[in-house]
């Protein structure tokens, strides 16, 4: 099993990840985030997700579809 996050830890994705996916430069590779919430395997970051395939409606339903979604098997908690 992966590791756990809670809310307000700091995360960065994984090496692993970021070399499985040829992202050695740019935001993602240098990204740091919070963490807002967890929802099942998906980590909710402090980051803006792209909302434009949502209703007003659906967002109003779930405030959470404004942040970016990681799945936690890829991130990793940066030291403070």
């Amino acid at each position: 099993m992966g590791m756990t996050f809670k809310s307000g830890d700091k995360v960065q994705m994984t090496g692993k990840f970021l070399r499985s996916t040829g992202q050695y430069t740019g935001k993602d590779a240098h990204g740091k985030w919070l963490v807002v919430a967890v929802q099942g395997s998906m980590v909710l970051v402090n980051e803006s997700a792209v909302t434009d395939y949502y209703t007003a409606d659906e967002m109003k339903a779930d405030p959470s579809l404004q942040y970016r979604r990681i799945n936690a098997s890829n991130l990793e908690r940066v030291r403070s």
